[in-house]
């Protein structure tokens, strides 16, 4: 087959080669109809001419194009061009997991797991659909760029095993990659599921140990290995993989067929649960690596403060010894103006004794390390060292330069002694002639004793503010935690089933205004849930009770336009149906009976009558309008009763 990049095959356009086999060669193409990124793998022409590549090819072409699954690599086209067969698939982005494991090593027991899994249910998939993959390989395995999700693909020997179409592979023929290959494809037996399950094993071994399970080096002794030895103990080189994996990996690894899982689907429950155990046992070792608030607010804290007071100590501390040093050198700057001013004479006069009694009493005091007088020519005329009078003066090689004002110049430097000292060199003048020059070694051994100790109290104040700070934080965290245990634990009853369960606590800040709300929420769940509830009924009575209230301060609920007189009238004629039964059944007695035959006996009416009459026809009314009023209400009240006692019932 001549070279078909930049070319158009069908409706594809071959771009670039992007991967290339042993049988064939795999292109990225691009279907423009769909507009997708497609790889296109033909077969090399050296295969072309032998009849049997030629039709595992084709298998492989029909094998994959049955199948589809999120974790098997799909299969758009099959076809020819001239002689040589190819297939249109998923362009996949990622690394095959042979990369994978070349760049890592070895894998976690996580990613193991997970990438098992989908390798189980890939090929449960297969198997059920009829096709036995018999080359899975990490090569043959895509890992996705998420690192997780994985695609088997080149189903590049995989068989049609259809009940009616079995055939057994012809013995002594090897088919697929050595190293992973089961014990009866070695020996040339025949090959179902069970043989890819096998692969499966050598290649979770490779994943957790970072070590082929086969690794001879030549072919005999590798298919010795396969179908006699078993692989060095997985956990010589994974001491924290789980038991339960760990007895997967070996009964996958068996050589007889029957003693391994017999489906993808009992492996991958297998490997699911493992994966569950796993996750339980991290979620456990998450929660025991609790923090009680106080804790974290306490180390949050004191770390907090602890980086600011380091850069306050720090900005202080600079600061305070650029003080000290500078006020150090203005007071040694003095002291050696003082001694220039008064061996300015003996210099001009060159009476060398005086100044070597000078230099002698001055070093005397102790009060700086050495002291040296040249003359305007740089000859030393006295020095505290009397080895360098008469010798040219020699300056220090290494100084700091500190300050250079006034003619005065300071530096810093170390003498042999390992001791540091301010080097002060000043001009001698006679009436503002310059005759000479004095440098003055002062020790800055009292002024770093000061520095030390100026920073150790510094560091301490710090210590106790962290601490301090750290400490208050804690009690805090520990007083803010209890009301909040208290509505944790309330939470948790209520959850549980206890409805009755209410935060007693009382509080007049935000807490106390979140303890109120769970129980006004309680309440509400609890009557939404239980509407005859022990807290429903209370409501109910509470009700009642303030209707009764106002009933017994206005007994017939009278219009308050009634007169006291006419009040408890209509008091006398207002009675409960027991209270009117009662009265219906009493006898009457003799004065009753002569009551009601005097009122049979007609009245003579008088004006007094007249108005008296008027008043009572209008109090009248008001009382029967008062009367029908309650009346009303005791029904109510009465009805009322009545449904209580049966909920009481």
């Amino acid at each position: 087959m001549a070279d078909i990049l930049n070319q158009t095959i069908g409706r594809y356009e071959i771009k670039e080669l992007i991967g290339e086999g042993a049988m064939a060669s795999v292109y990225r193409a691009y279907d423009p109809e769909i507009d997708r990124s497609v790889a296109f793998k033909i077969l090399k022409d050296d295969h072309c001419v032998d009849e049997e590549y030629l039709s595992r090819f084709m298998r492989e072409a029909k094998a994959a194009g049955a199948l589809s699954h999120s974790n098997i690599v799909t299969v758009f086209d099959v076809g020819k061009i001239e002689k040589s067969p190819y297939i249109m698939m998923e362009l996949l982005e990622g690394k095959d997991l042979g990369e994978t494991l070349n760049e890592k090593h070895k894998l976690s027991v996580t990613e193991t797991l997970i990438i098992g899994i989908q390798l189980a249910k890939s090929l449960d998939y297969a198997h059920k659909m009829g096709i036995v993959h018999r080359d899975i390989k990490p090569d043959n395995i895509i890992v996705l760029p998420d690192g997780e999700t994985i695609k088997v693909a080149d189903f590049g020997i995989a068989r049609i095993s259809e009940a009616e179409e079995a055939q057994k592979t012809q013995v002594g023929s090897v088919l697929g990659t050595p190293r992973y290959m089961s014990p009866e494809q070695a020996l040339g037996e025949e090959a179902d599921g069970r043989s890819d399950l096998f692969s499966v094993g050598a290649i979770m071994y490779e994943m957790l140990t970072g070590k082929k399970a086969f690794d001879a080096s030549n072919i005999g002794t590798l298919m010795t290995q396969i179908t006699q030895k078993q692989p060095a103990p997985i956990q010589d080189f994974c001491p924290n993989i789980p038991a339960g994996l760990r007895q997967i990996i070996l009964k996958l690894l068996n050589k007889k067929p029957n003693k391994r899982f017999q489906t993808g689907g009992e492996l991958a429950s297998a490997l699911a649960k493992e994966l569950s155990s796993l996750r339980e046992q991290e979620a456990e070792q998450r929660k025991q690596k609790y923090v009680p608030l106080k804790i974290r607010w306490a180390i949050y804290m004191a770390a907090i403060v602890s980086v600011l007071m380091l850069i306050t100590v720090s900005v202080i501390f600079n600061i305070q010894s650029k003080t000290m040093t500078q006020q150090a050198v203005d007071s040694g700057s003095s002291f050696a103006k003082f001694i220039a001013t008064e061996t300015a004479i003996p210099l001009l006069s060159e009476d060398w004794i005086t100044l070597e009694t000078f230099i002698s009493e001055a070093s005397s005091r102790d009060t700086f390390s050495y002291l040296i007088v040249t003359d305007r020519k740089g000859i030393v005329r006295g020095a505290s060292d009397t080895r360098l009078v008469g010798k040219p003066y020699q300056p220090p090689e290494e100084e700091e330069i500190i300050s250079d004002k006034d003619n005065i110049h300071t530096s810093s430097l170390m003498l042999e002694n390992g001791s540091a000292v301010f080097n002060i060199s000043a001009p001698i003048l006679f009436q503002s002639t310059n005759v000479g020059q004095i440098i003055l070694g002062l020790s800055q051994d009292s002024l770093d004793e000061v520095k030390s100790v100026t920073g150790w109290l510094m560091f301490l104040l710090a210590l106790i503010t962290v601490s301090s700070v750290a400490v208050v934080l804690f009690i805090f965290g520990g007083l803010l935690a209890k009301p909040l245990k208290i509505l944790g634990q309330n939470i948790s009853a209520f959850a549980d089933g206890d409805y009755d369960s209410r935060v007693s606590l009382t509080r007049n800040d935000e807490i106390g205004e979140l303890f109120d709300r769970f129980n006004m929420m309680a309440s509400k769940i609890q009557l939404v849930l239980h509407p005859d509830s022990q807290h429903s009924n209370d409501d109910t009575r509470s009700s009642e009770d303030s209707m009764n209230e106002e009933i017994t301060t206005n007994p017939i609920g009278l219009d308050e336009s009634l007169s006291g007189d006419e009040t408890v009238l209509a008091s006398s004629l207002v009675k409960s149906p027991t209270e009117t039964k009662n009265i219906d059944d009493n006898k009457q007695t003799p004065e009753n009976k002569n009551a009601k035959t005097a009122s049979k006996k007609p009245v003579k009416p008088t004006p007094e009558s007249d108005n008296d009459a008027t008043i009572i026809a209008s109090s009248s009314a008001k009382i029967k309008t008062a009367v029908t009023k309650q009346a009303k209400q005791s029904k109510v009240i009465t009805k009322k009763e009545s449904e209580s006692g049966e909920k009481s019932s």
